[in-house]
């Protein structure tokens, strides 16, 4: 889970404490505006009392003052390093960083390269850091091609090289078979009245979306049919936001989320274009940020896993999808609501 650590209290408190040092660029500028709010929310989020069950709340409120908790950046790694004793908390704590860095509404490079110096001292060498950085300072093609290619290499298990191929002939949705796509197409139409795919139906209606695997989709069903699972099943809409909170969810899901946060909040957030979509600007809710990414790690499968058969799901009750899955309540749209933006 790439945006919540079920850990003990100074894993949490390390967590919050590298959120930080990116929300102000490494002590530079004042504790202030939506990325400091943004930690705060995650801070109420990690030390909830009974959230995650400790019987009482942690107390993080010195990492949230106006006042530097802080000598200087190198104090506070020494300090962040004491809670993050494995690769993995490294790796996770340089992805919250990554999350503060890009909650901006426009490109931040202050607090980039902050999470990117936070990445070095940590000794997370992170392509996407370093990417996003460039993104942020050069807008670099080869970065925001590098970053997509990652993503969607790690997303649906097929390598970097092939889909650098079928990038650069702009048909990347030719890796899907036809066979895979009548399967796909044959148990949406086929899918009884209550179950997933039949509210798979009501999505692509609603939301004014060709089922993937139709002419002119840029994306394989491998990817996108599965992407649209997850609205569904988290609950969020096709708005820009609802791009967003899906990727926050996925994100704290599995490890590999990060990387479609990463594209998602780059160019339906920032307005950056990184990958296939029209790109634009969005106002995010960190509330709403945060509860996507407590529903996405409580949620017991790990959705955006390859191997996932997520296809074999589309006969059964939505409702007992989601219970069998444990996705908890909330979200966007609420039963009978619309998955229009």
């Amino acid at each position: 889970m790439a945006l919540l650590v079920f850990g003990s209290p100074e894993t949490r408190r390390a967590y919050i404490g590298v959120m930080r040092l990116v929300a102000t660029a490494l002590g530079t500028r004042p504790f202030v505006g939506d990325e400091a709010e943004l930690v705060t929310m995650f801070a109420a989020l990690e030390g909830c009392a009974g959230c995650h069950g400790f019987d009482e709340s942690l107390d993080f409120s010195d990492l949230l003052g106006p006042d530097e908790p802080w000598v200087d950046s190198e104090a506070a790694i020494a300090e962040i390093l004491k809670g993050l004793t494995s690769e993995n908390d490294r790796l996770e704590a340089v992805h919250a960083g990554l999350l503060v860095s890009l909650f901006a509404d426009d490109p931040d490079p202050e607090a980039t390269a902050a999470a990117h110096w936070v990445a070095t001292r940590l000794g997370v060498d992170d392509a996407m850091a370093r990417n996003i950085e460039a993104i942020a300072n050069e807008n670099s093609a080869a970065s925001k091609a590098d970053l997509f290619r990652r993503f969607l290499s790690e997303r649906i298990g097929i390598d970097k090289k092939v889909i650098a191929d079928h990038m650069e002939r702009h048909n990347l949705e030719t890796i899907t078979t036809p066979e895979t796509i009548s399967t796909y197409h044959q148990l949406i139409a086929e899918a009884p009245e209550g179950s997933l795919g039949a509210m798979m139906r009501v999505f692509y209606n609603e939301a004014r979306f060709d089922m993937p695997g139709k002419p002119g989709t840029p994306l394989p069903v491998e990817f996108l049919g599965s992407h649209d699972v997850h609205h569904v099943l988290a609950a969020y809409n096709t708005s820009a936001q609802g791009e967003v909170y899906t990727a926050v969810f996925n994100a704290a899901n599995a490890s590999a989320g990060i990387g479609w946060l990463s594209v998602v909040l780059l160019q339906w957030h920032q307005g950056i274009k990184v990958g296939v979509f029209p790109e634009g600007h969005s106002h995010l809710d960190p509330e709403m940020m945060a509860s996507a990414a407590l529903r996405g790690s409580q949620t017991q499968t790990d959705l955006y896993d390859s191997n996932w058969d997520w296809m074999s799901l589309l006969s059964l009750p939505l409702a007992d999808v989601r219970e069998a899955l444990k996705i908890p309540e909330g979200g966007q749209v609420s039963p009978g609501g619309s998955w229009s933006a």
